[in-house]
């Protein structure tokens, strides 16, 4: 429920967004619109050419002979056995003493998840240390870089998921204790570091609920260990990470709601945000279960609903936001699947976007969808991107998936401001957070009000 306060600024805002239905979208409005990206990996924001320097800056790369030599080897258990296998194009860059690391891009097969997965655990390196992230200098480069990352898609409140396990990798001579409280100090300097340029940046605790975790612990206890592990920045670094996040493909062992709820309880009871990767995978009952047995407030993902009205019924009844993205979603493959009494008989893959689920379940079904980048950088774009492809207009140079601009029915401009709407009133964020975004998206619709208005004379 919201307080009289927040209610009384959404009902002027959505009577501002009356004014401007059928006000045409344009890529100035949409670059210039502020915007809540709720749902973003830390791993995501790392773009190839940060990879490229990450892995010349531990020795994966190295220029010698003429060419860029990559004989350091990776762990036995981590899926690639190099790390210049992460690059699809590295071959062709290998010659060049200064490559142009704008031309680099990561190997990621079109509709195949584990080939992501594969490169953000190598990036990533926690899982199968040692990897792409194995110093606080690390995290360092990669902050700066996202916080020019907002600065360009103009954000103003981000929530970024990052497994607070990433501290014993870059502290791996402190006790873990020790070594997580200075991971909680370097994240709480880049919060007051984002903040001077009014950005307000919050961590999410995500860990990996499945086997390719590379731990010896079932996803149980991984699951109260990360709530554990919030009670902890709580109690030293209040207001740094402010929910739990559980990842993973659903068809693993271990990723069964039932096995996370423990963890996502004892959370949920010491206040924090809870919302879990659901209805991506293996179809709208993994997203029933989750409902049924987690205290999530928000889905990440959540597109096969559709499937099933029941789960549609669900989510809205529980007034629970579905964070969605749908470009990264066609990218690693998402499909639909069919049914005959309760059992699957086919599925088809979405190809493009006006086939994502996404405008029935926001328009027809009337869900709070929100918008959000998930891994801009990694297989993935920009927000800003991302509402320009939904609004019908391709960027240029987009990626090289090459995905297609919505033609069908894109979204209009009022309802990309709902969706950033939905974004930041299902933030886990204080009231006095939320009120002074929502009090700026009410000033750029108002000065939207003026400027047509001012047009039609």
């Amino acid at each position: 429920m919201y307080t009289v306060r927040l209610s009384k600024l959404l009902l002027e805002i959505k009577e501002a967004l009356f004014q401007i239905q059928g006000l045409p979208c344009t890529e100035t409005l949409i670059r210039n619109l502020p915007k809540a990206d709720i749902h973003v990996h830390l791993p995501g924001t790392i773009s190839p050419q940060t990879a490229w320097h990450l892995g010349e800056r531990h020795g994966f790369l190295s220029w010698k002979h003429s060419c860029w030599e990559d004989s350091r080897l990776l762990s036995p258990h981590n899926p690639h056995k190099k790390y210049s296998e992460i690059f699809v194009n590295f071959e062709e860059l290998r010659y060049d003493s200064h490559p142009d690391l704008r031309l680099l891009r990561y190997h990621i097969v079109p509709q195949d998840f584990s080939s992501f997965d594969r490169i953000m655990a190598t990036v990533q390196g926690h899982r199968f240390p040692p990897g792409g992230i194995q110093t606080k200098e690390d995290i360092s480069l990669i902050l700066q870089a996202y916080l020019h990352h907002c600065l360009e898609d103009n954000i103003f409140y981000t929530e970024v998921q990052q497994n607070i396990r990433l501290a014993h990798t870059i502290y791996p001579h402190l006790p873990p204790h020790k070594a997580r409280e200075s991971f909680y100090q370097l994240l709480a300097h880049f919060q007051q570091l984002f903040s001077q340029y009014g950005i307000i940046l919050h961590f999410l605790n995500c860990f990996n609920k499945t086997q390719v975790s590379g731990l010896s612990t079932t996803s149980q206890e991984r699951a109260i260990e990360a709530a554990l592990w919030l009670k902890e920045t709580q109690e030293s670094f209040p207001g740094l990470f402010v929910g739990l996040q559980s990842a993973g493909l659903e068809s693993c062992p271990g990723a069964s709601p039932s096995l996370l709820s423990q963890g996502y309880y004892l959370a949920y009871e010491h206040g924090f945000g809870c919302e879990a990767h659901a209805g991506e995978g293996i179809g709208f009952q993994y997203l029933h279960d989750t409902l049924h047995e987690l205290p999530v407030q928000r889905i990440a993902h959540g597109f096969q609903a559709i499937e099933n009205l029941s789960t549609i019924q669900a989510i809205k009844e529980s007034q629970i936001t579905l964070v969605m993205s749908p470009v990264i979603n066609l990218i690693l493959g998402a499909r639909i699947y069919h049914y005959h009494n309760k059992q699957k008989v086919g599925k088809t893959f979405i190809h493009n976007l006006d086939a994502h689920p996404i405008f029935h379940l926001f328009r027809d079904y009337g869900l709070n969808v929100a918008l959000s980048s998930d891994n801009p950088h990694m297989g993935g774009v920009s927000l800003c991107t991302a509402m320009l492809l939904l609004a019908g207009i391709q960027p240029v140079n987009i990626n090289p998936l090459s995905i297609q601009a919505a033609q069908a029915s894109p979204l209009q401009l009022h309802e990309l401001i709902t969706l950033m709407i939905h974004a930041i009133t299902s933030a886990f964020a204080s009231e006095d957070i939320k009120l002074q975004f929502l009090t700026r998206l009410k000033e750029f619709i108002s000065e939207l009000i003026v400027s047509s208005k001012f047009s039609l004379r």
